[in-house]
C-alpha cells in the first residue's frame, strides 16, 4: 500500500476514535469524572426519609393521615413489619391512614422508599390502644311525663385505663329520637315528653354510637299556690296514669336548683309510674331559688321565708285537687331540699308520715352547734338519710363545703343522733350492706316501750372516691342523687350507679 493512503486510513482511524469519546462523553458513559468505578445518574437513590410523630391511636377512631418527606424520586413505598390491622401505608405516596381495628403495644415499622438506584429507610412508631368508651346517661334510661323535661349527657371514656370519662359538649354529639311524636331531643341534650309511648335516644360520636330508652307515661303540670304573706308560689305535679287514691311525695331541689332539674337529676317520675305515686317537684323562691331551712340557704334564710307554710300550702292545694291517700304523704329533697326535709319532719309531723333526705343534713343547728329553729314533732315518724362520705358540698362531717352558700353544716352523725332520740329508738342498729358502694342502717329499737317510736336510717355511699380536679367532678358519689341523673350545671358529680335512692326511700317510707 502506498505510504500516502497509508497515512489516510491512519487519520480516519483517529477520527472515528474521537467520535466515539465525544458520543460517550455526552452520553455520560465511560470513566467518571472522580477517576471512581461507573458514572452515578442525574435521579440517583432516595434519601432522608422521614415521618411526623404519629399519636396514639384508638380502636374504631380513624387515624389523621400522615405523609413523608423525602428527597429525590420514589418509585414505591414498603413497610416491615405490617402495619397495625386497619392501618394502611400508600405505595405510591407513602402515606399512612386508616381506621384501626385491633389494639397494639407501642411498635416501631420501618418504611423503605425505593427506586431502581437504590433505598432508603425511616423508623415509624405507632401505638394502638383499646377502643373507648362511648355512653348516654341516664344509662338505664327513665320515664317521664307528658311535657317534662329530662336532660341527657354523653360521655366518653378514650382509653380504658382512663380513671374517668369525659362529658362532652352537645356540639360534638348528634342526638336523635326514634319517635318524636312521643318525645322530643334538642341539640343542647333536653328531652321533652310529647305522648305517651317509648322512644329510643340516640347519640353519635365520631364512630361511636350509644342509646337509652325514654318511656313518656302520665303527665307534668306546672301548678301555683297562695301562700299568706309570700302571694303566688310554685311547684310542679306529676301525675301518673289512672285516678286511684295515691301516696303523694313532695321533692325540693337544691339551692340554685328549680323543680325541672329536680325531676330531671332524681328520675322519681319513673317512680311515680312505677309505684303510682303522685309527686310534688316544688320551687324555692329568690333569684337563685333555694329553701329556708334553717341554717342555709340564700336569701330563703336570709329573708326568713317560711318555707313551712309553702309547703303546708302545696298539700293542701294537692288534696284538693288530686285524690290523695291522707295517711301517706311523705316528703324528699336533694342537698338544700334535703335540709328542708328535716325541717319539715319537725314542723309538719302531723300531716307527713316520712322523709327522705339526700345529700342535706339537718338545719336545725350549724357546726357550732348554734340553734336556727326549734324541733318537737308531734309524734315520731319515719326518717331516712342518704349520704356519700365523698361528698365536697355538704361535707359527711359537717363544716364548710365547696358549694357557694359558705354554710357551717351540721354533722349528719349528729343528725342521725338527734332522730334517735326523738323518735324513741336506741343506738342500736341493724346494718345491710345493700350494694358494694352502700351500707344501710336502721334503728328501730324502741328505748322506752311505753312512747311510740319511729325508724331511723342512715344508708351511707362509701365509694372509691375518683375525682377529677381538672373539672371538679366526682365520679361516683359526691353530691349528686344516688341511682340518678346528673344535674345540668357542668361541674355536677355523676351518681353511683349500683345504688338506687328511689327504691330504697320509698321501701322504707310505704310501709
Amino acid at each position: 500500500m502506498p505510504a500516502r493512503w497509508r497515512s489516510q486510513e491512519t487519520v480516519r482511524s483517529w477520527l472515528v476514535v474521537a467520535l466515539i469519546v465525544g458520543l460517550l462523553s455526552a452520553c455520560g458513559g465511560g470513566g467518571g469524572g472522580d477517576g471512581g468505578g461507573g458514572a452515578t445518574p442525574a435521579s440517583g437513590a432516595p434519601s432522608a426519609l422521614s415521618y411526623p410523630v404519629i399519636p396514639a391511636l384508638t380502636v374504631g377512631v380513624p387515624m389523621t393521615s400522615v405523609s413523608p418527606t423525602v428527597t429525590g424520586s420514589v418509585a414505591s413505598f414498603g413497610v416491615s413489619p405490617a402495619l397495625p390491622a386497619g392501618l394502611s401505608l400508600n405505595a405510591t405516596s407513602g402515606a399512612i391512614g386508616g381506621t384501626p381495628s385491633v389494639a397494639s403495644a407501642a411498635a416501631t415499622y420501618i418504611v423503605q422508599a425505593s427506586n431502581s438506584e437504590g433505598s432508603t429507610s425511616a423508623a415509624v412508631s405507632i401505638t394502638v390502644n383499646a377502643a373507648g368508651a362511648f355512653r348516654l346517661e341516664p344509662v338505664s334510661g327513665t320515664t317521664i311525663g307528658v311535657s317534662q323535661q329530662l336532660d341527657v349527657f354523653a360521655a366518653f371514656k378514650a382509653l380504658s385505663s382512663d380513671p374517668f370519662p369525659q362529658y362532652l359538649d352537645a356540639a360534638q354529639v348528634a342526638l336523635t329520637s326514634s319517635q318524636p311524636s312521643v318525645a322530643t331531643v334538642d341539640a343542647s341534650g333536653v328531652v321533652r315528653g310529647v305522648a305517651t309511648g317509648v322512644t329510643t335516644i340516640s347519640a353519635s360520636y365520631q364512630t361511636y354510637s350509644a342509646q337509652i330508652a325514654v318511656t313518656v307515661a302520665g303527665s307534668y303540670v306546672e301548678r301555683n299556690v297562695i301562700v299568706p304573706g309570700q302571694g303566688n308560689r310554685r311547684y310542679a305535679m306529676y301525675v301518673p296514669p289512672g285516678s286511684a287514691t295515691r301516696p303523694l311525695l313532695v321533692a325540693m331541689h337544691g339551692g340554685g336548683g328549680n323543680a325541672r332539674i329536680q325531676a330531671s337529676s332524681t328520675l322519681l317520675s319513673r317512680l311515680g309510674a312505677q309505684q303510682g305515686v303522685l309527686i310534688a317537684y316544688l320551687e324555692g323562691s329568690g333569684v337563685i331559688q333555694t329553701f329556708n331551712a334553717g341554717n342555709c340557704c340564700g336569701a330563703a334564710q336570709t329573708q326568713n321565708v317560711d318555707d313551712v307554710a309553702f309547703v303546708s300550702a302545696v298539700l293542701t292545694d294537692v288534696s284538693t285537687a288530686f285524690a290523695v291517700d291522707a295517711n301517706k304523704i311523705f316528703a324528699t329533697g336533694f342537698s338544700n331540699g334535703g335540709m328542708m326535709s328535716h325541717r319539715l319532719a319537725c314542723a309538719l309531723a302531723d300531716r307527713i308520715a316520712g322523709i327522705a333526705a339526700v345529700g342535706g343534713a339537718s338545719g336545725e343547728r350549724d357546726g357550732d352547734g348554734n340553734i336556727y329553729y326549734g324541733c318537737a314533732p308531734t309524734r315520731p315518724i319515719r326518717v331516712l338519710h342518704l349520704h356519700a362520705t365523698n361528698d365536697r358540698n355538704y361535707p359527711y362531717a359537717g363544716g364548710v363545703g365547696d358549694g357557694l352558700s359558705n354554710t357551717n353544716f351540721y354533722s349528719v352523725d349528729a343528725t342521725i343522733a338527734d332522730w334517735r332520740l326523738r323518735n324513741n329508738v336506741t343506738a342500736q342498729a341493724t346494718a345491710e350492706a345493700v350494694t358494694p358502694t352502700t351500707t344501710c342502717f336502721r334503728y328501730e329499737t324502741p328505748a322506752n316501750l311505753s312512747l311510740a317510736s319511729a325508724a331511723v336510717a342512715l344508708c351511707k355511699t362509701n365509694p372509691v372516691d375518683v375525682f377529677d380536679s381538672a373539672t371538679g367532678i366526682v365520679h361516683g358519689g359526691g353530691h349528686s342523687w344516688p341511682g340518678g341523673n346528673r344535674s345540668p350545671s357542668p361541674t355536677s358529680d355523676a351518681p353511683v350507679t349500683d345504688f338506687d335512692a328511689n327504691n330504697y326511700l320509698w321501701g322504707f317510707l310505704n310501709r
